[in-house]
């Protein structure tokens, strides 16, 4: 990739395509610009031994967008109204983190892999530091980032730092987290999610929340996983700065819905395609009758789980129509005028699909099926004309 990071803080700022950053690799996200932090105990009282924050908003297993949640979490423990964070214009919504996803993107962003489960949670990895650094601001707050190199650069002062946040309350946003045993007993390095830090103890553990569930990792009754050398293949760690002038929320609205394009139209990285390439990627997949041949009802459902559910759940968990109509209606957002009647259909067609599920995971003898998995690939495919249609808004 030839963009440098000045280049790429254009990011979902910019419509042009020529301008558009491409997707990070993993491997490259320490190109990024990173910030520095004093170590905060140099020559003051050493941190406590150990110490956790018991009080505080812990993602929960059916927030898939798990950065976003981290981030809620954050400005929760920054004093942000709990409750107006979950209304988006004048409507309640199922949560704060809904207004964070706006914001990184994640609300916005449709995807589709063949090999993976397409959870929006699985996204993160692409979310730069600055966009990061917007949705903090959003509540006001200056953002820190230190990217893993900035990390191993300075250990003693990013690891002091954490604990000093932990004592104030206030968890530490990790993106990624290394070094975790998963509920199987089976090691992973690297867990691509949003999480949150918010305990220490001797030895430099940590405990992190992460999105919990018993085949993921083991979780204490506080929320949190303990979690020791973590920093190690963490891409980086967000801490709240100072205050700062929060921006109009009709500011905020607009820079989420100009974003649109940006994310509706990310090109193909790490085998995920997006915006309408995923739904007809979707399609075609469902159409595939080899895949679903000769399949036990436990197999067809770990395949109906990673190959349409977990997708399908991704769609339907975005509040995206909600947040455009916010912006035409109260914030006169012109783009979000022409863009309702499309996530207007979106909802419609999203529907259409869950009428003959019955719910997110449909009955097995419907989805063995070629019949049953036509139809929603049929409904699939005009998802995807949709995506079209809302690019050619800002064209």
């Amino acid at each position: 990739m030839s963009k440098t990071p000045e280049e790429s803080k254009a990011g979902p700022e910019s419509n042009s395509s020529k301008d558009r950053p491409e997707i990070l690799s993993i491997a490259q996200q320490a190109a990024f610009a990173t910030d520095t932090i004093a170590d905060p105990f140099t020559g003051s009282e050493p941190p406590r031994i150990s110490n956790r924050i018991l009080d505080y908003r812990r993602i929960q297993p059916w927030e898939n967008y798990f950065l976003a949640s981290a981030i809620c979490s954050v400005a929760i423990a920054k004093g942000a109204d709990e409750e107006a964070l979950k209304t988006i214009g004048r409507e309640k919504v199922n949560n704060g983190f809904h207004f964070f996803s706006a914001i990184t993107g994640d609300m916005f962003t449709v995807l589709y892999a063949t090999d993976k489960p397409s959870d929006s949670g699985f996204t993160n990895y692409f979310f730069m530091p600055q966009v990061v650094k917007k949705a903090y601001a959003a509540f006001g707050c200056d953002c820190i980032y230190l990217s893993n190199a900035q990390i191993q650069k300075d250990f003693r002062a990013a690891m002091n730092a954490i604990k000093a946040s932990v004592d104030k309350g206030i968890p530490v946003l990790a993106w990624g987290m290394g070094n975790v045993t998963m509920g199987n007993g089976n090691h992973c390095d690297l867990m691509p999610e949003g999480c949150l830090i918010g305990g220490y103890d001797e030895n430099d553990l940590l405990y992190v929340n992460i999105y919990p569930g018993p085949d993921r990792v083991t979780v204490d009754g506080d929320g949190y996983t303990a979690i020791a050398n973590g920093l190690d293949a963490t891409f980086g760690l967000f801490f709240v700065g100072d205050p700062i002038q929060r921006p109009d929320l009709d500011e905020i609205y607009r820079m989420a819905i100009d974003s649109i394009p940006y994310f509706m139209a990310l090109p193909p990285a790490d085998g995920y395609v997006f915006g309408q390439a995923a739904f007809e990627k979707w399609a075609d997949i469902l159409l595939d009758q080899s895949r679903f041949t000769d399949k036990t009802d436990e197999e067809l459902g770990g395949i109906c789980w990673d190959l349409h559910c977990s997708p399908y759940c991704n769609v339907c968990t975005s509040a995206a129509e909600i947040f455009v109509r916010a912006g035409a209606e109260l914030y006169n957002i012109e783009p979000a005028k022409e863009l309702l009647p499309l996530y207007g259909r979106f909802t419609q067609l999203r529907q259409e699909i869950w009428t003959p599920h019955g719910d997110f995971f449909p009955p097995m003898d419907k989805f063995r099926t070629r019949e049953f998995r036509s139809s929603i690939a049929e409904i699939l495919k005009q998802m995807g004309g949709v995506c079209s249609e809302i690019i050619k808004v800002f064209a």
